[in-house]
């Protein structure tokens, strides 16, 4: 990829990023992040504290593509702010690798205050996945995990598999839609809307691009079995863009019944996966799901156990405002910040969180806890449950494997698939090349990508 430099009018809406002392963060209010809403909050924290010179600056830029120019110039030439997060336009995987980024680790170590972090507390899976040739690069503050959901009737209607966890892979998927896809009009496959909170079709494609890839190595594989599988999902994402005026028996105000896995269901956060599929008498509901079931999706193979990072905290290599950083780090990990996003805070009633899974043991063992609390629809406590439905076991226990952890929850965010893959996939998805020459091309631009 070829970075053109070209001039910048009116940045950022402080018209200057002079070092004021403060940490430093770009965002746009176009493109919103849940980084920048915790900062937000962090600033408040600190006013309230009367600590005001640990406050962050966020500078603010009038679109998502001037903050990414702005960023890639700075970082190549050795700058930018202070903190960055998986949600701007960076070549992480890339710059992880050309020690761009501080090693928290040497942070966390030379800590010597009472409050310091103690990184035996957290998940370990999901932490390390910052780490890379014994340093630690970022550090994952919350995280997802990409599940679909469905119902038992429409399963069995088309011979799908109805087990509770079932491993849907890349190398299975061919057997398990194969009846869908020869009579599929009742029922779109999963929603292919980017405001949607669940799992999209062109992500999905994506995470089939994205298991070709080896960053370490700097390879990757776009062969038959690739294009295969490319046709399949295709085929999936076509039949999720039918109109519901296409679909058989399905009304505008029972659209999300017209879905395979509708993406209302498909949750991380236990207490959500229980409310909704478990609903209390009494509420009014417009998605009825008898009996549902959890599905893994999409998986490399059926050993993998995926997990993606919703929320990473990368610090400039170059930063000299370490006791800052530290400051915001424990207030990222710390227990009133994970419990409240999570759903299980008192300033929130059960469900009234983020589909968000926190990195804090004691904060998942809390998420597990309010699952069993039976909420009424306004939030009013209906005692506690003996048991949680088979589906959020399943959820449990997926969480509970957790083998494989993505940098991205949303490949749209991705430097590389938005750069790189996106274009060349929409070709094809607009039928301008085939599947053969979209190969190719991923092959020979992933492979400039990769060395460049």
């Amino acid at each position: 990829m070829t970075l053109t430099l070209i001039p910048l009018y009116c940045a950022c809406s402080s018209g200057e990023t002079a070092d004021s002392g403060q940490l430093t963060y770009y965002y746009t209010a176009e493109y919103p992040d849940d980084m920048t809403e915790t900062i937000k909050r962090y600033n408040r924290w600190c006013t309230s504290h009367s600590t005001e010179d640990m406050k962050i600056n966020l500078i603010e830029f009038e679109n998502y593509e001037t903050m990414s120019q702005r960023l890639n110039i700075e970082v190549m030439a050795g700058g930018g702010p202070d903190l960055f997060s998986n949600y701007q336009d960076l070549p992480f995987e890339k710059m992880i690798q050309n020690g761009a980024f501080y090693d928290l680790n040497e942070l966390i170590e030379n800590d010597t205050s009472e409050d310091k972090l103690d990184l035996s507390l957290y998940n370990q899976t999901i932490l390390d996945a910052g780490v890379y040739d014994g340093k630690r690069y970022f550090i994952p503050a919350f995280f997802s995990v990409p599940v679909l959901v469905g119902e038992k009737g429409v399963f069995e209607a088309y011979d799908m598999p109805t087990e509770q966890g079932y491993r849907l892979t890349f190398d299975n998927m061919d057997e398990v839609f194969a009846d869908y896809l020869q009579d599929p009009s009742e029922y779109r496959c999963i929603t292919n809307e980017a405001q949607s909170s669940g799992i999209t079709a062109d992500n999905l494609i994506l995470r089939l691009v994205n298991t070709q890839i080896d960053y370490e190595n700097k390879t990757c594989s776009f062969d038959e079995d690739f294009k295969e599988k490319l046709e399949l999902l295709t085929a999936l994402r076509k039949q999720s863009e039918i109109s519901l005026s296409e679909a058989s028996g399905v009304s505008a105000s029972d659209s999300g019944n017209a879905y395979l896995f509708p993406s209302i269901l498909s949750h991380s956060n236990p207490i959500w996966m229980e409310w909704l599929t478990d609903l209390p008498e009494g509420v009014d509901f417009a998605l009825k799901v008898k009996e549902p079931v959890l599905y893994s999706c999409f998986e490399k193979d059926e050993t993998t156990y995926s997990a993606a990072i919703a929320d990473a905290l990368f610090v400039n290599a170059a930063t000299k405002k370490e006791d800052k950083v530290s400051a915001f780090l424990k207030y990222l990990l710390g227990n009133h910040l994970q419990n409240l996003y999570t759903g299980t805070d008192e300033e929130y009633w059960a469900g009234g969180g983020g589909d968000y899974l926190p990195v804090l043991n004691s904060a998942f063992e809390s998420c597990i806890r309010t699952a069993y609390n039976r909420i009424g629809a306004y939030g009013e406590d209906l005692g506690d449950k003996e048991e949680l439905s088979p589906t959020t076991m399943a959820l449990i226990d997926h969480i509970e494997h957790i083998n494989s952890v993505d940098l991205y929850a949303d490949l749209y965010r991705s430097n590389y698939d938005r750069n790189v893959a996106i274009p060349i996939l929409q070709n094809y998805w607009d039928g301008k090349i085939d599947a053969d020459k979209c190969a190719d091309d991923l092959s020979s631009a992933t492979r400039i990508y990769l060395l460049e």
